[in-house]
């Protein structure tokens, strides 16, 4: 993890002292995470209960290789405490090791006033389809929020705290997780367990929920919306203290007005602040790792038996271990690590927006305009890129605009002209009912269909798609709108009939207009 000078003489000094101290702002701007719970698991009682160190390895692998990740918040709960407390507390330190191992150092949450506050044990129900945190529990239950149980909750918190409070692996203490401060237990909970915390003197921060108070050493700040205004007044709420935002944002879900604060316009937001001088705030992102049983890939109020999204609201990666998009992997690595794998990538996030987009080159009659998306009016095509490219990988997400609307994406793409069909090259195309791929040469000639009526998830105006194409030799693979349950494959085809070898890539709208974001081309050895 890069640190800067403050920040390592602050970590010796913590080390020295035995206690955090809040002498000086710690230094926050390294930390790039998410929320972590295994994919198998519906809430954070089962991943403790059935703990499973060889799925968690593998997935900690996969958020280190592609997005770099450093730090991760994952919750506890007291159930498995109670049950099982040496066992319990051996994983804690289990899943330490596995942390370290993989150069990631986790805070952990204590209590929490999200979802169900009743009826969680031991054993598990299965998720339900469309019902977010529907498993998710609460802690304490409420059936335990009683007086008589302050001392079993104080040394819950004591027990896990002592055999860390000087342990560097550890990043922070989070008491409680989004209170209810109408609730009266919620209030004293949220105070006592600072004091708890604090008896110990640990080298770590001890953070609570919201924002800032007197009971957290750092702002503990949630934020779901791409209003970033809003972000920044909560980024500079408290000079003489570092912030986090626990929960960062969330993808533009379908049917929705707007984003929540997806993973790219965050790095944006932080690289903006960077530039600008002003303090850089840790982030978790897309609230968790795994698009898994947790259910987030559905959005709060969502009901029971939604079909698939289109495209997951949080989960940075597949149960497969795969990321969901590799633009938002080339945004998070570049950032955490500065490496840049793309040959070339366009996330629009430049504002204001202007007449013509650079690095592009526009054909057809109608102006364009950009809002940190594309928008692309009907008839209209832009090219990037390279003649000379040839084995890779393209990837965008598109939204059709209205019923009439058709989002194409160009591959190997040469002499482009004004008209729907001048360019040769390669064309993935949809509709709200089919994906095409065809190859032009001032004509068009169909190639391979699929019927996208047959998918759980359907293409609806206004929804965002993604588009993923893989050309290599002869070979086109087509993926479209992945699912919880495949892999997203959708046409894969060999040209085996005069190939293209080489090209541009292109956006293209027909019919209606087509809003276009993260475009991201990568060399072929990228494709997960």
């Amino acid at each position: 993890m890069r640190r800067n000078c403050l920040t390592i003489m602050l970590v010796l000094t913590l080390l020295l002292q035995g206690t955090f101290s809040s002498a000086e702002p710690v230094d926050t701007s390294t930390w790039v995470g998410s929320n972590y719970t295994p994919a198998f698991c519906v809430n954070q009682v089962q991943m403790w209960h059935e703990f499973k160190p060889e799925v968690i390895d593998r997935e900690l692998a996969a958020a280190k290789k592609y997005f770099g990740l450093n730090t991760l918040r994952v919750f506890l709960h007291n159930i498995p405490y109670d049950a099982e407390k040496e066992t319990f507390l051996d994983r804690i330190e289990q899943f330490l090791v596995i942390c370290d191992r993989h150069g990631i150092k986790p805070g952990f949450v204590f209590f929490d006033d999200c979802w169900q506050h009743e009826g969680i044990t031991l054993t598990q129900k299965p998720p339900v389809d469309g019902l977010i945190g529907g498993n998710w529990a609460a802690c304490p239950q409420d059936v335990e929020r009683t007086d008589e149980n302050l001392p079993k909750f104080k040394a819950y918190v004591q027990d896990v705290i002592r055999a860390h409070r000087t342990d560097d692996r550890v990043l922070w203490w989070e008491i409680f997780n989004e209170p209810n401060m109408g609730l009266p237990y919620t209030v004293k909970l949220r105070k006592l367990g600072y004091q708890w915390a604090k008896e110990l003197e640990p080298i770590q921060p001890i953070i609570n929920c919201w924002d800032d108070s007197p009971e957290t050493d750092l702002v503990d700040a949630h934020n779901y919306s791409a209003d970033f205004a809003g972000w920044d007044r909560q980024a500079d709420l408290n000079p003489s203290k570092g912030v986090i935002f626990t929960e960062a944002g969330a993808r533009w879900y379908a049917g929705k007005g707007t984003s929540h604060g997806e993973p790219i316009e965050i790095i944006d937001w932080l690289k903006r602040r960077k530039a600008a001088g002003k303090t850089v705030p840790g982030v978790y992102l897309c609230w968790e790792v795994m698009v898994g049983n947790v259910n987030a890939r559905w959005i709060w109020g969502a009901p029971s038996g939604a079909p698939e999204p289109t495209l997951p609201w949080c989960g940075l990666l597949w149960p497969d271990n795969t990321p969901v998009s590799l633009a938002e992997v080339e945004a998070v690595r570049s950032y955490t690590t500065g490496e840049h794998r793309a040959l070339f990538f366009d996330d629009f996030q430049d504002v204001p927006p202007r007449p013509e987009r650079p690095n592009w080159t526009a054909y057809g009659s109608k102006a364009l305009g950009s809002r940190g998306v594309f928008e692309l009016p009907p008839e209209r095509k832009v090219v990037t890129g390279d003649t000379e490219w040839t084995d890779y990988v393209v990837e965008t997400v598109a939204m059709l605009k209205d019923a009439n609307s058709k989002a194409g994406l160009l591959v190997r793409a040469n002499n482009p002209g004004p008209g729907a069909d001048d360019v040769h090259g390669y064309y993935v195309g949809f509709t709200t009912k089919t994906l095409f791929l065809g190859k032009m040469n001032n004509n068009w000639q169909g190639l391979a269909t699929f019927d996208l009526t047959k998918l759980e998830s359907k293409i609806e105006p206004g929804a965002w798609n993604l588009l993923r194409v893989a050309i290599q030799g002869t070979r086109i693979r087509v993926y479209l709108n992945r699912l919880h349950d495949d892999d997203g494959l959708r046409i894969d085809y060999t040209d085996s009939t005069d190939p293209v070898p080489a090209g541009n890539i292109g956006l293209q709208a027909n019919g209606g207009g087509v809003w276009f974001d993260n475009v991201v081309v990568l060399p072929i050895n990228e494709l997960p």
